[in-house]
């Protein structure tokens, strides 16, 4: 009677205090009390009479309390039979010839944090709602939370500046999880249950029962045995403590290669709250990559967002680190193909393209299947298909965190075989595939939908020779042994450097990549880039030009080489010994037709200066906030048809000059104008008729040149092959100038 009275006490103070402090969402509706009560766990096993192998472990352990009910727990509990098989492929007697820390990370793994009956380990519910009902995601909140803790390592912080010597970190593992695979598991996905189990656990069956499910490797004997205190399983097969994907691989030399290079991404967290509660004097860290999934963290949420590292259940059961690791064989015959002209070792590879190859190799999100991957499921976070033969995977294995496959073979990233190729292979360019990398420009050139030229500055190029709106740019590096440490900068207004900015650096990569040919004459071709109302103009297949280059150097064009075709373009690298990046003109017209007239506009300006244009507050007010085009006639044409004009007054002046300004906007243009390029058609000017509509003139595209009607009608040839481009506009030369009504 006393012990039933204290069992009814110590519920109710149970669930009075899981109403109160819960920080999971309903977490209460998961780990209510059992309707009936039959002894805490501890005794519902003295019952069953065949774990008594397992029960001697847990006392040596040190759970024996927590299994009579100190705690709300779930035991998965071996029977004899599986426990003596146990011990004697470790070669030992008993539980007790084990050393006490493998013991209480062996018996922890088979005590799951809260109660957990037959439907919520086959449909778990992170929202805290026991659903009967297989939803299309049931089954994938695969991991569940145990006792068992992994010892604290020492690792060798190699990340460490090169002036310093590295630093050892005691770093702290987290409990791990426990896989929970369920035929829900495998309908979610769509793919067979038992191939798929049978790929990672041959020669065991998976159930055919609803409902049913294996705990990693063991099955089960009975299910959910209803305790005072929690729930029993009885379990055929011991579960062997799994590791994380990184302690997996590292556990085989095969893959040393592939585990150093991700562990040049490595990143040590000081926790202080770990140091307080478990640290006994030292320091403890929690063990990280940097820009890649977090393979060597048993937890898959570690506090990142608002929520306690505990409580983001969503994350903790469902999210998993799959690696398809190639082997070292593999790894360095890929390294000699693509990388040995270039650099002596792996560690010479710039982080970004490394990290690349890495990305190509492992997937963040549900737990991957081999059939899932033969169907082509599984992509990287660029779009690219992960694919090999599953059936030749040399190791595999489900972890704590994730899966592992073990591969003779790299899955060379898509951007490894695209238009990007050279910039990833080639160390001259690593500053511009920094660039690349941080302003998302990488993933649009795997397009096979379009055909690119991308032109590569080398390092030099952009670093010595290039300025960027007048400033130049530097390639920070203040660790050459950690991962984000590289940065581009550019010449700061208050300070010597300062990070460049996204927009400035977006708009200097588009610049070096085109998608189309506006048109293509005798000796010349325009090429369009990826920014607005920018184009590059390339003669003899060999000078190019940028707007800023074209407008300010047109003697010194950028000189270029073929480095490869791909399946989506050609890419060429900039090589000339003077050569400049690609920039575009970031001046204003309004502002260098006023202080830095171009010759061949002195007259155009003169004209623009009668009519006064040039001497409102601020100067050419009527084209601020608009983009436009300016068909400026020429000085030869200007000479010939000056005295034709009714008047050179300024009144009148002001009002004709407007006329040689196209709104394009409000013109509908999407593109500036090229002979062959089909952009034709009604311009609205900047002049007003007399019921203060926009006057018009007619763009005519002949293939071969360019036409502009006057209002008069009378027609006009463009004569300028590329025009000159502003930030704010461009201009063009006519060889006439316009009679107006």
């Amino acid at each position: 009677m006393m012990k039933s009275k204290w069992n009814f006490m110590f519920w109710m103070v149970t669930l009075i205090v899981a109403h109160l402090c819960s920080c999971a969402p309903k977490m209460e509706e998961y780990y209510e009390v059992p309707d009936w009560l039959k002894g805490n766990a501890w005794e519902v096993l003295e019952a069953e009479g065949n774990c008594t192998l397992f029960m001697e472990a847990v006392e040596v352990a040190g759970y024996k309390d927590l299994i009579q009910g100190r705690g709300i727990i779930t035991v998965l509990a071996p029977t004899d039979e599986a426990f003596s098989d146990y011990l004697k492929d470790l070669g030992v007697g008993s539980a007790e010839d084990l050393p006490l820390i493998e013991l209480q990370e062996l018996i922890g793994y088979h005590l799951v944090y809260y109660a957990f009956d037959q439907d919520r380990f086959f449909n778990y519910r992170p929202e805290g709602i026991s659903s009967q009902e297989i939803t299309g995601d049931a089954g994938l909140y695969y991991k569940f939370r145990t006792k068992s803790s992994p010892r604290s390592d020492i690792r060798t912080d190699q990340t460490a500046p090169v002036n310093q010597a590295p630093p050892a970190r005691k770093i702290y593992h987290k409990e791990r999880f426990l896989p929970v695979l369920s035929s829900a598991l495998f309908k979610s996905k769509g793919i067979d249950a038992s191939d798929n189990y049978a790929y990672f656990f041959p020669g065991r069956t998976f159930p055919s029962e609803d409902r049913g499910f294996r705990f990693l490797n063991a099955g089960v004997r009975e299910y959910a045995i209803v305790a005072d205190n929690g729930y029993v399983y009885i379990i055929d097969e011991v579960l062997d403590p799994a590791g994380s994907v990184h302690q997996t691989i590292a556990e085989s030399e095969d893959y040393s290669f592939f585990l150093d290079q991700y562990d040049r991404f490595s990143e040590f967290r000081f926790s202080d709250q770990l140091t307080q509660n478990y640290g006994a004097g030292d320091s403890l860290f929690l063990f990280y990559h940097q820009g890649l999934p977090k393979i060597a963290s048993m937890w898959s949420y570690n506090g990142e967002g608002v929520l306690p590292d505990y409580a983001d259940m969503a994350t903790l059961s469902r999210l998993s680190n799959n690696v398809f690791a190639p082997n070292n064989a593999a790894l360095d015959g890929f390294f000699i193909d693509f990388w040995g002209d270039y650099y002596s070792s792996m560690h010479e590879v710039p982080f970004v393209a490394m990290r690349y190859l890495l990305e190509n190799h492992v997937f963040e999100g549900d737990l991957v299947f081999p059939e899932e991957i033969e169907m082509g499921k599984i992509r990287t976070r660029y779009g690219d298909v992960i694919r090999f033969d599953t059936g030749s995977a040399l190791d595999r294995a489900l972890c704590a965190n994730g899966a592992f496959y073990g591969l003779d073979e790299v899955v060379i990233p898509r951007m490894f075989e695209s238009v990007t190729a050279p910039v990833f292979q080639q160390g001259r360019f690593s500053m511009f595939l920094q660039m690349m990398d941080e302003t998302g420009a990488v993933q649009p050139l795997m397009s096979e939908d379009l055909d690119f030229s991308v032109f590569l500055p080398s390092n030099s190029v952009l670093q010595e020779r290039t300025t960027v709106n007048g400033k130049m740019l530097l390639f920070q590096n203040l660790n050459p042994n950690r991962y984000g440490e590289q940065s581009i900068m550019i010449e700061g207004d208050d300070e010597p450097w300062v990070p460049m900015s996204y927009s400035v650096m977006n708009g200097l990569v588009n610049n070096h990549i085109t998608t189309r040919v506006m048109t293509e004459q005798d000796s010349y071709k325009v090429l369009k880039t990826q920014n607005g109302f920018q184009y590059l103009l390339l003669e003899n297949e060999q000078e190019l030009y940028s707007s800023y280059i074209f407008n300010n150097y047109p003697d010194q064009p950028a000189h270029i080489e073929k480095l490869g075709e791909y399946y989506n373009g050609v890419s060429y690298g900039l090589a000339g010994e003077h050569d400049i990046a690609l920039s575009q003109d970031y001046a204003l017209f309004k502002d260098q037709i006023r202080f830095n007239t171009p010759t061949d506009l002195a007259v155009f300006k003169q004209l623009l200066d009668a009519g006064g244009l040039s001497s409102t507050s601020p100067a050419y007010n009527f084209l601020q906030g608009e983009r436009f085009i300016v068909f400026a006639p020429t000085q030869e044409a200007v000479n010939r048809d000056l005295a034709n004009l009714p008047s050179m007054l300024p009144a009148y002046l002001s009002g004709y000059m407007k006329h040689y300004f196209v709104r394009v906007g409000e013109s509908g243009l999407s593109d500036y104008p090229f002979a062959g390029a089909g952009v034709q058609g009604t311009l609205k000017t900047f002049a007003r008729g007399g019921e203060g509509h926009s006057v018009t003139v007619e763009l005519v595209d002949e293939g071969g040149a360019l036409k502009v009607v006057d209002p008069k009608g009378n027609v006009h040839t463009v004569v300028s092959i590329f025009p000159k481009i502003y930030s704010d506009g461009c201009v063009y030369m006519i060889d006439g100038m316009f009679e107006v009504e």
